[in-house]
């Protein structure tokens, strides 16, 4: 390969890497939030068991 074709390769490899980088950081800055709401209903469940509830029940 000659310098301008060395030149070239270079060149397009660089323009390839920005624009990867460029559309990654779009890609990143507009992800989706989660609606408070939705949030609510998937935070976890409270794993023990409320005993006083089972004793008042006849």
């Amino acid at each position: 390969m000659t310098r301008k074709e060395w030149l070239i390769a270079v060149i397009f490899t660089f323009i390839t890497i920005i624009a990867w980088v460029a559309f990654d950081i779009i890609h990143t800055s507009s992800q989706v939030e989660i609606p408070t709401d939705i949030q609510q209903l998937i935070e976890p469940l409270n794993p023990n068991l409320d005993t006083s509830v089972l004793d008042s029940t006849p």
